[in-house]
C-alpha cells in the first residue's frame, strides 16, 4: 500500500451506519455517482446498491492494491466502474455536473478536493464529503466560525453538516472531530463567475488581519472602510473567521466599488496555496498521520 495512505485514510467499519448515510443522500435509481477514494469498498458497496443496475458508480481509488481487489469484488455489478489513479491528475471535470459526489476524504488532501470539486468553473450539484469538521468550521472562543474553505465555496454552495461522527466509527480512530457534510449548488451564486477569482484573492488577502486592521486598511479607501462599518455586518477587530459568508459576500461587493483597489489583492489566493504547499512539505517530511494531525485551515 503506498505509505501516504496508510497514514492518511481511516475507514468506516459500520454498514448499517454507512447504509443509512447513503439512504439520507437523496440518491435514487439510476443517478450517476463519483466517489473519491473508496478505499476497502464499504461505501461503494452501499453506493452501488442505491443507484442500481440501471446507474452509474465511478470509484476513483489512488491505492493500486485497494483498487485491484475493488475491481475483482465488483466485477459482476455492472453499474461500478473502478478507475486506479489520482484523482487530482484525472480530467473528471466534465461529469461533474450530472453527477453525486461521495467521498471518505483522506485528510492529506482535503484543500485539494474541496478546491478541484466546488472552486473550479464546473462543479457538482451535489456532494457528501467526510471530512475533518474543522475543514469547513472553526471553533474559538468566540463560538463555532467560518475557515477560510468555507467563505471560499459558500458564495456557490449551501453547506451543512449531515452527519457528526464518534472517532469510533473509524479504524484506525482519527485525532480530529470528523463529520459528513452536504453539498448543494446554489441555483444563483451570490458571486458571479467572472467575479469568483477576484473574491478568492480578496478573502485571502484581508485573511491575514482582523477587521479594520491591516490589509483591510490596504483594500479599502475611507470611503469604503466607512461603508463596512455603517453595512454592520462584519465584527470589527475580529478576524475572517468571525466573520458570516455573507458578511463576506457583503464586504467584497463594498471592495468592488473602488476598482483601483482591485490590484492591491491580486494574486494573494495563489500565494496563500503556496504557502499552504510549503508547509504540507514540511509537515509530510516529518512523516504526518491523519490519525495524528491537524489539518490546514
Amino acid at each position: 500500500m503506498n505509505n501516504d495512505l496508510r497514514f492518511t485514510q481511516n475507514f468506516l467499519h459500520n454498514k448499517a451506519l454507512v447504509t443509512r448515510l447513503v439512504a439520507a443522500a437523496d440518491l435514487k435509481p439510476g443517478d450517476r455517482v463519483l466517489e473519491i477514494g473508496p478505499g476497502r469498498g464499504i461505501i461503494t458497496e452501499a453506493l452501488a446498491a442505491r443507484v442500481g443496475p440501471q446507474g452509474y458508480l465511478t470509484t476513483v481509488e489512488l491505492d493500486a492494491t485497494f483498487a485491484a481487489r475493488l475491481a475483482e469484488r465488483f466485477r459482476d455489478t455492472p453499474q461500478v466502474t473502478v478507475i486506479a489513479g489520482n484523482v487530482l491528475a484525472l480530467d473528471l471535470t466534465a461529469a461533474y455536473a450530472d453527477q453525486h459526489v461521495f467521498s471518505n476524504v483522506p485528510f492529506n488532501i482535503t484543500s485539494e478536493i474541496l478546491d478541484l470539486l466546488f472552486t473550479r468553473d464546473r462543479s457538482p450539484a451535489r456532494a457528501h464529503l467526510i471530512l475533518q469538521r474543522d475543514a469547513l468550521i472553526s471553533t474559538s472562543a468566540y463560538g463555532d466560525g467560518e475557515t477560510l474553505k468555507s467563505l471560499w465555496i459558500k458564495p456557490r454552495y449551501r453547506v451543512s453538516v449531515a452527519h457528526s461522527f464518534a472517532r469510533s466509527d473509524f479504524a484506525p480512530q482519527p485525532a480530529v472531530d470528523t463529520a459528513l457534510f452536504r453539498f448543494d449548488r446554489l441555483d444563483a451564486p451570490l458571486i458571479p463567475p467572472e467575479q469568483y477569482a477576484l473574491y478568492k484573492d480578496f478573502v485571502a488577502f484581508v485573511s491575514k488581519d482582523r477587521v479594520g486592521e491591516g490589509a483591510w486598511r490596504k483594500a479599502y479607501t475611507g470611503r469604503g472602510l466607512k461603508a463596512l462599518e455603517q453595512s454592520g455586518q462584519l465584527i470589527a477587530g475580529r478576524g475572517i473567521k468571525s466573520q458570516t459568508a455573507a458578511a463576506m459576500v457583503d464586504a467584497f461587493r463594498i471592495f468592488l466599488t473602488d476598482p483601483a483597489k482591485r490590484g492591491v489583492v491580486s494574486g494573494a489566493h495563489a500565494a496563500l496555496r503556496q504557502e499552504q504547499q510549503q508547509r504540507d512539505a514540511i509537515t509530510r517530511a516529518g512523516g504526518h498521520h491523519r490519525s495524528r494531525g491537524r489539518p490546514r485551515r
